[in-house]
């Protein structure tokens, strides 16, 4: 896997270009919305702003190309999603409609940290370029944190955040996010007891979670309930676990969060295909699901690559890299997956699935976090364009449309699913579109 990193070029530009392009046709009242496909559940039938991780990506990236261009169109689209966030945050901290694939529901995990952490980034890139209102965003992020994390999933005994204030249970993904949080609250406070007495705790418990040895080596399991840990290892989870373990190494200079980084990454890297593709989960007995297969979701490896370079390991990222690209259409969203159809042990479908077309901006941000990592320069001006092709949903061959103003799937010239943009709710939703 050692090689010289792909450079930047035109193509990168032009789809980080045609990302934003399509975020500007995603946003409507509140926020950023749009249906949801997942490998645990789909929310098609709720459409509204999601104020959950989609948010980490989308301010990220806006403020990454504020910071490489200089333009200040990047840094008001950073700020208004800030603003959606700071406007959707409810008097208990939480956030509305903050859980994804179980849209609107609030209290989400890992999405309110996310939120919390993105509102950070931006009120830090705010302070430091002496900008007003700063004040705004970092306060909201700090009512979620007290009021949630603090208040409801702190679990004193274990010295970690549970998953759900009801049950003893640890998600390390999730926790990492929480502490990657906790440690920029402490670069804006110039509060350490934020990692001292939570992050630290949490990060070692993530390390309890790794495999050390075998042909496992890296790997973090999926979950754990009290003392018993799950032995699902899923690798877009794992690699989220990276970026907090490396700020406790930068915090702490202690190496075993920088090995365990180092050996979580080397550990997915392990099973990419020469097609860039990952199963998207591994199990003890060493069965692989390859179904979905994730597209937009490849966003967070190409993005954890990055943050491993400054520690001396330069990775290929080729194969991975050419397969988000080739999963972007001509709308400038990219497709979450290959194989929905193909998910608990069902036969694949040669036509793609409807789920596996369908852009999700709570996908697409790590693309767009990633991708504008790799800007250089201006961006191109484009455009959002329509995109169709067929389609398999529910039994049924259906025709797949999208254009800057709608999604829609018909069998025929009858709509088995229409979704306005813009609107909380699909207008056309048939039987089979109920699914969650």
């Amino acid at each position: 896997m050692i090689s010289t990193p792909v450079k930047p070029d035109v193509t990168i530009a032009h789809a980080v270009a045609k990302l934003d392009a399509w975020f500007e046709t995603m946003r409507g009242p509140g926020g950023y919305g749009g249906p949801v496909a997942h490998w645990w559940q789909q929310s098609l039938l709720y459409t509204g702003a999601g104020l959950d991780w989609r948010y980490e990506g989308i301010i990220s990236g806006y403020l990454t190309l504020w910071e490489r261009t200089g333009a200040e169109q990047w840094l008001a689209k950073a700020r208004r999603a800030g603003d959606d966030l700071v406007a959707g945050q409810l008097p208990n901290g939480h956030f509305v409609a903050s859980a994804f694939e179980i849209n609107p529901a609030s209290a989400g995990t890992p999405h309110e940290a996310a939120c919390a952490g993105a509102l950070l980034l931006l009120a830090l890139a705010l302070r430091q370029a002496k900008r007003e209102g700063w004040h705004v965003y970092a306060t909201a992020a700090q009512h979620n944190l007290e009021q949630f994390y603090l208040g409801q999933l702190w679990d004193k005994a274990a010295r970690s955040f549970r998953d759900s204030p009801l049950v003893p249970s640890f998600v390390p993904n999730k926790a990492a996010t929480a502490c990657e949080t906790l440690f920029l609250q402490a670069e804006l406070s110039g509060e350490a007891h934020w990692i001292e007495q939570y992050a630290l705790p949490n990060l070692d418990r993530i390390l309890a979670h790794q495999v050390r040895g075998g042909s496992y080596d890296g790997a973090i399991a999926q979950n754990s309930f009290g003392e018993r840990v799950v032995d699902k290892y899923f690798p877009v989870y794992i690699v989220r676990c990276v970026p907090a373990l490396l700020r406790g190494f930068t915090y702490t200079r202690q190496e075993r969060y920088l090995d365990a980084a180092i050996r979580a990454l080397l550990f997915v890297l392990r099973q990419v295909d020469v097609t860039g593709a990952l199963p998207t989960a591994i199990y003890a007995n060493g069965h692989k699901s390859h179904h979905p297969s994730w597209i937009a979701p490849l966003g967070d490896v190409l993005y954890v690559i990055t943050l491993l370079r400054p520690h001396g390991l330069i990775l290929a990222t080729t194969a991975i890299e050419a397969r988000l690209l080739a999963g972007q259409s001509p709308t400038g969203g990219i497709a979450t997956a290959t194989g929905f159809a193909g998910q608990a042990n069902k036969r694949p479908s040669q036509i793609p699935d409807f789920r596996d077309l369908l852009p999700v901006a709570g996908w697409c941000h790590k693309a767009f976090r990633y991708l504008a990592s790799c800007v250089t320069g201006e961006l191109p001006v484009v455009t959002s364009a329509t995109y169709e092709t067929e389609c398999t949903f529910g039994g049924r061959c259906l025709h797949y449309r999208e254009t800057p103003d709608l999604i829609e799937a018909c069998n025929g010239q009858e709509p088995r699913y229409r979704w306005f943009k813009s609107a909380s709710r699909p207008e056309v939703a048939r039987e089979e579109f109920w699914v969650r």
